[in-house]
């Protein structure tokens, strides 16, 4: 990517919001929203779209996830309930299930435990971006461009922090200081902390309560890819209740 010219750069406030639940929508307008479910949705939504999906559409809800898809017809219905393919839907949330011979040229209707909630309730923003680990560097460039403050919505897990999408808020907001001037407040300088401070050694990662349980499940290949930094310069934007490029 060209770098951005100097006169362009901007002092801009970066705040974090560890649970989408704690949100106050009242307060997005004027912000640029990055939305974050390290594992997995955000990266699902990523990888997606590099693969050729046409457009992505969250929906909070299951059953109107399941309407949605029947009025489309052609498209993938994907989603999960406790990071568990929900019996019925074409895929889950692994970004392994969002090839190219799977999604390509379609449309993707999905709803997961925590990743779309957190991507439709920050609609009234001035700008909602996709944000993963495996788009760290273009997401945060590309909210430098476009010159708002910067939130950085974790999804979170159940409705509390989950120290995974806390690694790669910090990895995010740790790219936009490369890039610009910032005013952190004192969680995603936290952030920044944890992510300097893990990115070379996950032991403490994997310690924690969301990582774990997908270990459990069996889903640590899931876990390594959605921790890779920078695979893609792509930034998937939400507008209109719709996903795309």
């Amino acid at each position: 990517m060209p770098p951005i010219p100097e006169e362009n750069i901007l002092s801009i406030n970066i705040k974090t919001y560890g649970s989408f639940v704690k949100l106050p929508i009242n307060h997005l307008a004027g912000h640029t929203v990055i939305s974050i479910d390290v594992l997995r949705s955000s990266s699902c939504i990523v990888w997606g779209l590099v693969n050729g999906a046409s457009k992505i559409i969250p929906v909070d809800d299951l059953g109107s996830a399941v309407s949605i898809a029947s009025r489309m017809g052609d498209c993938v219905l994907a989603g999960e309930r406790g990071a568990v393919l929900i019996p019925g839907f074409d895929i889950g949330n692994s970004p392994a299930e969002y090839t190219e011979a799977r999604v390509s040229g379609k449309a993707v209707v999905i709803s997961t435990t925590n990743g779309t909630g957190a991507i439709c309730k920050s609609e009234s923003a001035s700008n909602v971006l996709i944000g993963s680990m495996l788009n760290c560097t273009a997401v945060a460039k590309r909210a430098v461009e476009l010159g708002n403050d910067v939130i950085l919505m974790c999804a979170g897990t159940g409705g509390e922090f989950s120290a995974d999408d806390i690694y790669a808020a910090g990895a995010i907001a740790s790219a936009i200081q490369t890039l610009t001037d910032a005013e952190l407040c004192d969680l995603t300088r936290v952030s920044c902390l944890v992510y300097d401070r893990w990115k070379e050694d996950r032991t403490e990662l994997s310690k924690t309560k969301h990582y774990k349980r997908l270990v459990s499940l069996g889903l640590e290949s899931d876990i390594n890819f959605c921790l890779t930094r920078d695979l893609t310069d792509i930034v998937p934007e939400y507008k209109n209740g719709v996903i795309e490029l």
